[in-house]
């Protein structure tokens, strides 16, 4: 791959190991590009193909896939564009001039380039999915305290054949089975639930007491203070009997549902959706700047990241390579001042922060 000569060497290295690969990663952007490339004319012929058979049942699948891949082949051209336009962009002489009296290392290259590259990126899909976060937060808050209001409703009716899930946890454990992930945990709980619960031995377990396996709902806290009392009339009371007669104890005194239901909803209402690293940094303002949330990524990939200090050589070069890496239109150009603004503005003080580091 061939660079301009003012292009330092530790740089060009690294964005010719990022578009062509190396020895350790043989599997560059191009690569991928490539074969994102081929996949999408598979796509493209099999629409073909289908449309002149007049097959057309496959055609809705076949447009979603092809949108699929036209997305995923845009956004790895986007980083080989954007690579190659670091590595041959007339402006970036200027970046590169400054900071060569900053940089005396290649991995403080690397850092400042690979930055550069990573913070490109459409923060659009992240600020939606903390929208739609917040919206699920509160429905799940109201929700949450409706259903405890009604729980607490219920117990008061004076109605005694409730079922008992909608009061005790213990009860509600025995009653559910985990069937998450395809159910790869399903027999694991099954066997760890009476352990868990304090339950005894289902042979010890007298034919009108045993819990729901056979229909019936027993008073948990009948259960517990008889076998409590039996086993301190024991001379010699088994240690696992024991274990399991505390275990039964304590979930005798656990809160009920509407309790718990109570503390979910007070999550929620405290709960603020966010992100974290560069994603967070970029889109910790309400208002959406492609400018903007560049610089706020490249600025905390450089100082959280790559441990660099943001001197003012550092911004000067951040804003002219902010202008060929985002590539903005001619008549918007992203200023030494813009950058400095952008910074400031993230959590904390960066630019006083780094000055320590």
């Amino acid at each position: 791959m061939e660079f301009p000569a003012y292009v330092p060497a530790a740089v060009r290295a690294h964005i010719a190991t990022l578009i062509e690969g190396d020895e350790w990663e043989p599997h560059g952007w191009a690569t991928s590009l490539a074969n994102a490339e081929s996949e999408l004319a598979g796509i493209e012929g099999a629409i073909e193909t289908r449309t002149r058979r007049g097959e057309v049942e496959y055609l809705d699948s076949l447009r979603k896939q092809r949108a699929d891949a036209v997305k995923h082949r845009d956004m790895l051209a986007g980083n080989v564009d954007c690579l190659q336009r670091l590595a041959h962009d007339s402006r970036m002489c200027e970046a590169f001039a400054v900071l060569t009296r900053e940089f005396t290392k290649d991995e403080q290259w690397r850092g400042f380039i690979y930055a550069a590259w990573a913070a490109r990126m459409d923060y659009g899909p992240f600020r939606e999915r903390l929208k739609r976060a917040a919206e699920l937060r509160d429905e799940i808050a109201k929700t949450s305290k409706t259903l405890a209001q009604l729980l607490r409703q219920a117990s008061g009716v004076g109605i005694s054949n409730w079922p008992a899930e909608f009061f005790s946890i213990p009860e509600l454990l025995r009653r559910t089975d985990n069937h998450e992930m395809q159910g790869h945990d399903l027999y694991m709980w099954q066997a760890l639930r009476p352990h868990v619960l304090g339950d005894p031995p289902r042979g010890d377990i007298p034919e009108g007491e045993r819990p729901h396996e056979d229909g019936h709902s027993a008073s948990a806290s009948v259960i517990v203070v008889r076998e409590i009392i039996e086993a301190g009339n024991k001379p010699e009371t088994d240690p696992a009997e024991q274990g399991r007669a505390t275990l039964r104890y304590a979930w005798g005194k656990s809160p009920p549902l509407s309790a718990l239901l109570d503390t979910v909803a007070e999550a929620a209402r405290g709960f603020k959706p966010s992100e974290y690293g560069m994603i967070g940094a970029a889109i910790e303002s309400r208002q959406r700047s492609i400018k903007t949330e560049y610089l706020r990524a490249f600025g905390n990939l450089l100082t959280d990241v790559h441990h660099m200090t943001l001197t003012t050589a550092v911004m000067q070069a951040m804003a002219t390579v902010a202008n060929v890496a985002i590539n903005l239109p001619d008549d918007v150009d992203v200023t030494y001042d813009d950058v400095r603004k952008a910074l400031a503005r993230l959590g904390g003080d960066p630019l006083e922060n780094s000055e320590k580091k």
